[in-house]
């Protein structure tokens, strides 16, 4: 992406100056003579420099730089200021409390001008080099590495807000905790590396029919969890019938020769009896996942509380 600079003053001269000290610094040059031509400017070209003067018509530099502060995309756009008249203390001083980044008074060395420019440009890099490895590290801490589903911690955060959701407006929410049959065999028959591919592929085919809004999470080992929102038992049920079927009759041979995949799945709704919380709603569709299991596996249970029936 070419490195744009909005230059703004009312002096044709004085731009063209900056023009030319800033030639090897900058690719595109954009051009505003008062400071409410430099917001339009600015929010149409979305320059990642600004060098402004603040004696100008319409709007001044001061007022210039506040607006553009206010503004999501010009939070962190570097600031030149520019002056050419005396109480540049003052200035200066008003200049940073808006948001100014640098302050210089004219006429200036080209060759200073040049140097608080790379200044600035190296902070600002550095920056944005920090936010994206923050955001990557955010990203890790809420993702499964193998799958890259959702992990079991951002589960039940996302969940949380979704049942304060569902206490505002009553609607309810389903839990669908699904486990790969034999999973263990699967290691030890194919080795552990075809157990990853499984997981992998189990989670992409998840992911593929999950709708908007949905939760989906690898809650761990083999097991993966779905949070269904604004739906009943009798339609969680057949959300995890289908998803049950798409596992069980998709093609997993391509990872070892007569290789077939099943899953046993929970399903739990909130609110029923003695399901008051996300943790409660977990631990009914964990009973429903265990009742599919022994029953024969390869099959879809709904929780439905009875006097005796335990959660854990």
């Amino acid at each position: 992406m070419k490195e744009k600079v909005l230059l703004v003053d009312d002096s044709r001269q004085a731009r063209s100056a900056i023009k030319e000290a800033l030639a090897g610094q900058f690719e595109v040059f954009i051009e505003a003579e008062d400071g409410l031509a430099a917001i339009k400017s600015f929010v149409e070209e979305k320059p990642g420099f600004i060098v402004t003067d603040i004696e100008m018509p319409s709007i001044n530099g001061y007022r210039f730089i506040s607006t553009i502060r206010n503004m999501e995309d010009g939070r962190d756009v570097p600031i030149i200021l520019l002056s050419g008249s005396k109480d540049s203390l003052k200035k200066k001083l008003t200049g940073f409390n808006l948001g100014a980044s640098d302050f210089l008074m004219k006429p200036f060395e080209n060759e200073e001008l040049v140097a608080r420019v790379k200044s600035l440009l190296r902070v600002r890099n550095l920056m944005e080099e920090l936010k994206e490895k923050n955001a990557l590290l955010e990203k890790l801490a809420v993702t499964d590495e193998l799958t890259g589903l959702n992990n079991r911690r951002h589960f039940f955060e996302a969940a949380h807000s979704q049942l304060a959701l569902g206490l505002r407006h009553s609607f309810m929410i389903a839990c669908l905790l699904m486990d790969i049959d034999h999973f263990k065999k699967i290691n030890d028959t194919y080795g552990h590396m075809a157990g990853d591919e499984v997981l992998r592929r189990t989670g992409a085919l998840l992911r593929a029919c999950k709708r908007e809004g949905e939760i989906l999470a690898r809650f761990g080992g083999e097991e993966f969890i779905m949070c269904l929102f604004n739906t009943s038992s009798e339609n969680a049920a057949a959300a995890a019938e289908r998803f049950r079927k798409l596992v069980s009759e998709h093609d997993f041979s391509a990872i070892s020769q007569g290789l077939s995949i099943t899953v046993s799945i929970g399903v739990a709704v909130w609110p029923q009896e003695h399901v008051t919380s996300i943790d409660d709603l977990v631990k009914a569709a964990d009973r429903a996942l265990y009742e599919s299991k022994s029953l024969g596996r390869n099959r879809v249970t709904l929780f439905e509380y009875a006097p005796g029936k335990k959660l854990a």
